[in-house]
């Protein structure tokens, strides 16, 4: 593993111990079990040490929507192995996801961070495009459609890793009850 790729990893565990406010070069260079200065060596500043870890977040997120989404010739279907995909991904990767949406922590103009972002909405766009030419919500807008399906998914993965849904659906797997969610709205936005 580079030394790149350990730094970011390390900020894995800074951000759950400390959460995004708390990460300091530092700290990541000393949980890495690397010099206090490395992080700064590699990436400067906070904002860029941010930077790299929202791109590789996204590019994360991207690659397993492709993955999902190929293995399902049916949309729909697609459409709910996306949305698992993103669940999956913010069980496994916490830190990562309660951070990638927070720009403000990043260097906004960089063009890896934006190719990374673009990268995930186009595939799913692209995926609502499809699903629209196999019949369903024909005459909506596709960006409507996406943002209200992603707000959607973004929402219940946020409210089940936060804990407000967790709770309450104790002892159900929170992919079932997604998937069980998911459909209705589906439905609901057809023509």
């Amino acid at each position: 593993m580079s030394t790149r790729e350990r730094l970011l990893d390390a900020l894995d565990v800074v951000i759950a111990e400390r959460g995004a406010d708390g990460v300091t070069l530092r700290s990541v260079g000393q949980q890495a079990g690397l010099s206090h200065t490395a992080a700064a060596h590699y990436f400067s500043d906070k904002p860029g040490l941010m930077t790299a870890y929202v791109t590789r977040a996204w590019g994360r997120v991207a690659d397993r929507f492709e993955v999902a989404v190929a293995d399902h010739a049916d949309t729909r279907e697609a459409l709910f192995a996306a949305a698992q995909t993103y669940l999956a991904f913010a069980l496994a990767e916490p830190s990562a996801f309660v951070v990638m949406d927070r720009l403000e922590y990043t260097r906004v103009d960089d063009a890896d961070l934006w190719a990374a972002r673009e990268r995930g909405f186009f595939g799913l766009f692209a995926l609502v495009e499809a699903h629209q030419r196999s019949g369903w919500a024909s005459g909506r807008d596709p960006l409507d459609l996406l943002a209200t399906m992603w707000s959607f998914v973004h929402g219940f993965v946020e409210l089940w890793t936060g804990g407000p849904l967790w709770a309450p659906y104790d002892g159900n797997e929170p992919a079932d009850v997604l998937e069980r969610l998911l459909g209705p709205l589906l439905d609901g936005l057809d023509d």
